[in-house]
């Protein structure tokens, strides 16, 4: 199972400059998928960064502020997720990349500061030695 056409039109949508404030529907819809079940790897991807998201930016901009999902709740879905992939993660340049940038550029808001920069600087010398040019933007295209 990948992450469904609803969630993935929810995020488009709320893309640009006229984009809607929709991710937090978004987020509500992969965390049941997440609940019942689907620990498809993409839905973790999306999960994660759905998370965080909501943690870094204004409610106004992504819908938080219409529901109730309290802050705390989004670092230990993130936690949660990050957990699951965890014990695979060292050979996933995608996932290492990601996660390693999200606890990079806001540690304070995962969890404990020091242990997320430092999950940070561990993920970043995994990627860089699993993809010393990079990743492809091609993979993160229509995703």
């Amino acid at each position: 199972m990948s992450v469904s056409c609803e969630v993935l039109d929810l995020e488009n949508r709320s893309l640009g400059r006229d984009g809607e404030p929709t991710l937090c529907r978004a987020y509500e819809l992969l965390l049941s998928e997440w609940r019942t079940g689907s620990r498809d790897r993409e839905v973790g991807l999306h999960l994660m960064f759905l998370s965080w998201y909501l943690l870094c930016e204004p409610p106004h901009q992504t819908g938080l502020h219409e529901r109730p999902v309290p802050s705390s709740a989004l670092s230990a879905v993130f936690r949660e997720v990050h957990e699951h992939f965890r014990p695979n993660i060292a050979a996933d340049a995608e996932m290492l990349y990601a996660v390693g940038l999200m606890a990079h550029l806001f540690p304070y808001l995962l969890g404990d500061e020091a242990e997320f920069g430092a999950l940070a600087r561990d993920y970043r010398s995994l990627y860089r030695f699993l993809a010393p040019r990079g990743i492809s933007s091609e993979v993160f295209t229509n995703r």
